[in-house]
């Protein structure tokens, strides 16, 4: 399954997942996206990804992607859905 995801900048990322994906397993599938892109194009050396999903949430439809062991097709995600990167509110 391929789960399109998009960033702030506009960049659409094709990331693929087995069928029963955790929203866990679409978060590390990003990250070994993005390790082989930058290995490609030789950019930034190293992504914090904790400081990324503490910063950021995933979200698909208007619902956030919280629970990391939940399924992504139980929150209604199907091949070639957009899940895009929202930036989390902090809390006063």
């Amino acid at each position: 399954m391929t789960v399109r995801v998009c960033k702030a900048d506009g960049e659409v990322m094709p990331i693929v997942v087995v069928q029963n994906a955790t929203v866990l397993d679409l978060k590390k599938a990003i990250c070994r996206f993005m390790e082989l892109k930058q290995q490609r194009e030789g950019g930034v050396k190293h992504i914090s990804w904790r400081y990324v999903w503490r910063t950021f949430h995933l979200v698909f439809a208007g619902e956030k992607l919280e629970d990391d062991k939940m399924k992504l097709k139980d929150y209604g995600i199907r091949n070639r859905d957009e899940v895009t990167f929202m930036k989390k509110l902090r809390k006063k």
